[in-house]
């Protein structure tokens, strides 16, 4: 870390990414003696024109020296222009950025320390790739917004001493739907509820925390695709005890609409379809395309093609892979029938739901 002056801290959780530039600059800048040498620039912009003129008073930040001498410290804080969005394709803020690259390049780590934390970040624009080589880079992002708040809570109960019984994380998590700012606050509450003196429990976290937003079903679907029985009765548990009068056909629909998907990957994977190869999910639309009833180019759920490149090559092809064609067939059948359980046992939707994942995933 000693290599580079600059640091850059990205993810796709903004509060994640400003907790860890927060503790970073404070740790780089603790032999600062002068509060002046340390100075905080806040970049999130509307415009081009506001983001330019962050970057413009970081780099002058950096060139003044301390009226003490010594080391500066600068943070350019909540970065919100290295997306693809319309802010990021400005040609004058492009220029601008590559003009900061060349600056951090030439910044030494014993006079100045320089800090950016960004969300959400394009890895693919030239910037990122620029600044790997003028800045020491974190990538904390990840692919489920629950594990990498899960991962987020773990890594605080640690730093601040308390420990975490089991399922005490995946509870807190999944109470906050997976808001880390939520989690931190209500991790620390939890901490000073038990005293930091014993673990906290499952029971804590439904005891003391409150239901934070509306409760979507990604937590119990992905442990359905997972294949692990245990993570998905967890994770219906923790739903139910949340939502206490909850339907569970919102979350048949769920699981049916995403099983749908997987049948139609398998049915290619079967076929020898290449999907993961450059260009196999292309091959597949030509193939198969006089096999659907509507356009392969509109939106819909149940289309296959129609889904988000990232989501169809990194979740729904591994989730594919996982179980046979067989398999994925008798899980709708299942759906169907937990369904008219529901309609029958009206008011016993966990129990239903309980059912039908013994049903599907015990070997």
């Amino acid at each position: 870390m000693d290599e580079f002056a600059a640091h850059l801290i990205i993810s796709n959780d903004a509060f994640i990414a400003a907790t860890r530039a927060s503790e970073l600059f404070s740790a780089l800048s603790a032999d600062v003696a002068d509060e002046t040498s340390k100075e905080i620039i806040d970049a999130s912009s509307s415009k081009a024109d506001d983001a330019i003129s962050a970057i413009d008073s970081s780099m002058s930040a950096a060139r003044t020296f301390s009226l003490f001498g010594g080391k500066k410290a600068v943070w350019l804080r909540n970065v919100n222009f290295l997306s693809d969005g319309a802010l990021g394709k400005s040609e004058s803020l492009e220029k601008k950025l590559e003009e900061l690259v060349e600056f951090l390049s030439g910044l030494r780590a014993d006079e100045v320390a320089f800090v950016i934390n960004a969300s959400p970040v394009d890895k693919r624009k030239k910037f990122f790739k620029q600044i790997q080589s003028a800045a020491e880079v974190e990538d904390l992002s990840f692919k489920d917004p629950a594990g990498g708040c899960l991962a987020f809570v773990k890594a605080k109960a640690k730093e601040i001493g308390i420990s975490l019984g089991d399922g005490a994380a995946e509870a807190l998590v999944a109470m906050v739907a997976a808001d880390s700012r939520m989690a931190l606050s209500e991790l620390l509450k939890l901490a000073n509820y038990v005293n930091y003196a014993r673990p906290l429990t499952e029971e804590d976290v439904f005891c003391m925390v409150p239901i934070f937003g509306a409760g979507d079903f990604f937590d119990i679907s992905n442990a359905f695709s997972s294949g692990d029985l245990q993570a998905c009765l967890s994770s219906l548990r923790r739903y139910f005890f949340a939502n206490k009068n909850a339907s569970a056909r919102p979350i048949i629909s769920t699981l049916q609409k995403k099983n749908s998907l997987l049948i139609q990957i398998r049915s290619m994977l079967d076929s020898k379809l290449p999907l993961r190869a450059r260009g196999g999910v292309d091959d597949a639309r030509e193939k198969f395309s006089d096999s659907y009833s509507f356009s392969l180019n509109d939106k819909n759920s149940f289309n296959v093609f129609s889904q988000n490149p990232w989501y169809l090559s990194n979740k729904l092809i591994p989730e594919a892979e996982k179980f046979s064609l067989k398999r994925l067939l008798d899980f709708q059948l299942y759906f169907i029938d937990a369904f008219r359980a529901l309609i029958d046992r009206g008011g016993d939707d966990e129990a239903v739901m309980r059912d039908l994942f013994v049903r599907c995933l015990s070997k």
